[in-house]
């Protein structure tokens, strides 16, 4: 059976998932997210859901080194983060920040495009912009990343990106 953990849960406990939040009324574990390590042990976790909280936290670079610790290897990391341009982003006094199609890139092997500022790996399995309304069309502006965050995303309303990452961890042989 897989072991699941539901970052910031919130209002959205899951049955059967570790559901960690501080705030919210009904949690398995309640934790500050900021403050780390969290309550896991090294390789706890086989998935790993974290909708709508790293725009919350004080140093996402950290909570991803964390992730990584508690994740196993191959965990599956679910990821969906507010567009630097949502409405959102400004709505929400408690978000720090708002994020792009490449934001997450400097954990994968793409990561020499704005510097390695953590040694620790991911695979990046998919990423998608999510919609306010009419998912078809927020699926093509997916195809075209680069053109949607520099400029299509001026004029259409965005609202988050969804990425889903595997956690890469050295194996020793």
């Amino acid at each position: 059976m897989s072991k699941i953990l539901n970052l910031g849960s919130g209002n959205s406990y899951v049955e059967g998932e570790t559901n960690i939040d501080l705030y919210a009324a009904r949690v398995d574990v309640r934790h500050d997210l900021n403050v780390l390590p969290y309550p896991f042990e090294v390789d706890t976790f086989d998935e790993i859901r974290c909708m709508n909280i790293i725009e919350h936290l004080d140093d996402p670079v950290a909570v991803m080194q964390e992730l990584h610790r508690i994740g196993r290897n191959g965990c599956i990391l679910t990821i969906r983060v507010p567009h630097f341009r949502s409405a959102s982003v400004a709505e929400d006094i408690t978000h720090r920040r708002g994020f792009a199609w490449r934001t997450f890139d400097m954990f994968t092997e793409d990561s020499t495009l704005y510097g390695e500022y953590s040694k620790l790996k991911f695979t990046m399995l998919e990423r998608r912009y999510t919609p306010y309304l009419f998912p078809f069309f927020y699926n093509l502006l997916s195809k075209v990343p680069l053109l949607t965050d520099h400029l299509l995303s001026k004029y259409i309303p965005m609202a988050s990106i969804r990425f889903v990452m595997r956690v890469e961890k050295q194996t020793d042989r």
